[in-house]
């Protein structure tokens, strides 16, 4: 330790620096009356990364350095001797142990007390691993609490417990320490905690003749997860109702709130809703992770030739652009992704979302509130006399909205905005089933996007017969289901000339279809076939989402 190298000196020989920057990053150190690390002042500069920067304190201080940690070589057991708050601080946690060594993860084992308190309390030799913190952070939110489940819980709650007893006032809180939390509570937190893990979507409660039962929707399926004794439905749809702020009284009235909640450095929103049926109340909390990436078009896997098409229309000055497709199919991700295509400071993009579920940055997001009247139509109105260039309605609901749609893209508007419908072709007929003149269709209708979402085949397990066949069997990774993730499959109609004729004089749908496809539309189900040659998904899941014809 005496006679260890300069951190400087290392990145310099390794060639992560110049001597020049060094002597920056030198003089910086020196010339503020804060003192600030000689590391954190080349990340900040941009010089090196995190990864350079304790790749380079490893070799200082003596330790072997990693770039990721494997969730294998973590025992939880270990793990959770320790608050989940106390190694967030130290940024050092004990991974597993031998015989005779404790092999620990740490980006600082210098910290005060961290090798004081590891030898205390195993009376091992410490073997240390440096990472970066970011990885610590990472491993700990995805691995702490792993070895807690929900059943475990469920058993711990005694039926003579005075259950309604351990709600509490709800306050954010990270739903990963829940150590010394109620049972309630620590059920609670723990079935959000584990959904958020296994990427679900939405958790349903229901209570039926059976018994109590509770679901995940993973990749658009629900699937059974816990069957917790009927007595525990009171308590923890209450304690639900208690972090959304609903009134836990009323059960005969259908209710919505909102909860934030922590999991570990994301922020998850939930929407919970609460309807009264026969054997009792039935919750459904849809979870929104503040954090997760918005996909990009490519991400959502638009074909190529679909998405020259898509980018070439929302391009466009004016007109309307639909999005059409059954709840979950991923139209407001579409719609999304379109608006990160053109976002620039020179145009003004302004929305209308009923809720809004995602940040934009660069446009301008509001809220509908249809119960104080402040509806899609009404905010169309209002957003005119912003000066917009393009408009995002989340959604045409009814005959008013539609003609507000219409009028905005006739006075020089770009609008996108999304359809129930079950193919392209029937968008163009459900306007004028909305009381919308087919002239007025014909002329601001550009084109018409149907798409679903199907499962994608698990990478890792996922296999190719000789009759070049695609299909997975199922392991850890997916949880033994055989896929893991979501892409869409889509249906692209541009209104030309021949097709914005045929809805001017009012053709049928089935007229508008076949005209589509003679100018080279290729059907959903086609497009999902082309993604089970490719190995991306299974000829069943086209078959769960849409019909051959469609």
């Amino acid at each position: 330790m005496k006679n260890r190298q300069k951190l400087g000196q290392i990145l310099v020989e390794r060639g992560e620096i110049s001597p020049e920057m060094l002597d920056e990053a030198l003089r910086q150190q020196t010339a503020v009356p804060a003192h600030r690390l000689l590391g954190e002042i080349l990340v900040d500069n941009g010089y090196i990364d995190e990864q350079a920067l304790f790749s380079a304190l490893a070799l200082q201080w003596g330790f072997e350095f990693a770039q990721v940690i494997d969730p294998a070589d973590i025992d939880n057991g270990i793990l959770e001797l320790f608050p989940l708050e106390h190694l967030r601080r130290n940024m050092t946690f004990p991974m597993h142990q031998t015989e005779d060594t404790l092999f620990v993860a740490s980006a600082d084992p210098f910290k005060p007390g961290v090798i004081e308190e590891l030898s205390r309390k195993f009376k091992k030799k410490l073997r240390f691993v440096i990472l970066p913190p970011g990885v610590i952070s990472n491993a700990l939110n995805e691995t702490y609490g792993r070895g807690r489940d929900s059943q475990e819980i469920i058993e711990t709650i005694s039926i003579e417990e005075d259950v309604d007893g351990n709600l509490e006032n709800f306050e954010p809180e990270d739903v990963l320490e829940s150590a010394n939390k109620a049972p309630v509570v620590r059920f609670v937190n723990t079935l959000i905690f584990q959904s958020l893990r296994e990427r679900a979507s939405d958790i349903h409660l229901e209570l039926s003749p059976e018994g109590f039962r509770i679901r995940y929707r993973i990749d658009g399926v629900l699937v059974n997860r816990f069957s917790p004794p009927r007595k525990l439905h009171a308590p923890v749809t209450s304690r639900i109702k208690i972090m959304a702020g609903l009134d836990i009284a009323e059960r005969r009235l259908p209710q919505d709130g909102k909860i934030r909640v922590k999991f570990g450095d994301r922020e998850v929103d939930i929407r919970v809703s609460s309807v009264p049926c026969a054997h009792g109340e039935r919750v459904v909390m849809r979870l929104l992770d503040r954090k997760t990436e918005l996909l990009t078009l490519e991400q959502m896997g638009m074909d190529k030739e679909v998405l020259q098409t898509f980018d070439r229309l929302i391009r466009r000055p004016n007109g309307i652009l639909l999005v059409t497709g059954p709840t979950g199919s991923g139209k407001t991700t579409t719609l999304y992704g379109a608006i990160m295509r053109i976002i620039s400071p020179d145009v003004n993009i302004i929305t209308l979302e009923d809720p809004v579920e995602y940040e934009l940055p660069g446009a301008s997001q509001i809220p509908v509130k249809p119960r104080i009247g402040f509806t899609f139509a009404a905010g169309l109105r209002s957003i005119l006399r912003q000066d917009p260039d393009v408009i995002l309605v989340g959604e045409i609901r009814d005959d008013e909205t539609a003609s507000m749609a219409i009028q905005s893209s006739l006075t020089g508007h770009l609008v996108f905005s999304t359809l129930h419908t079950n193919d392209a072709a029937s968008a163009a007929v459900r306007l004028i089933d909305m009381n919308v003149e087919p002239y007025l269709v014909s002329s601001t209708l550009i084109g018409v996007l149907a798409q679903r979402l199907v499962r994608r085949l698990c990478g890792a397990c996922r296999q190719q017969s000789p009759a070049g066949e695609w299909s997975a069997a199922g392991c850890p990774q997916c949880s033994g289901t055989g896929f893991k993730g979501r892409c869409g499959i889509y249906e692209m109609m541009v209104i030309d000339e021949s097709l914005s004729a045929m809805i001017g004089r009012g053709a049928s749908l089935d007229e508008i279809r076949a005209q589509a496809k003679k100018g080279g539309m290729v059907s959903l189900y086609e497009n999902g076939l082309h993604k089970v040659a490719m190995g991306i998904t299974s000829k069943a899941e086209i078959e769960r989402v849409c019909w051959q014809g469609g």
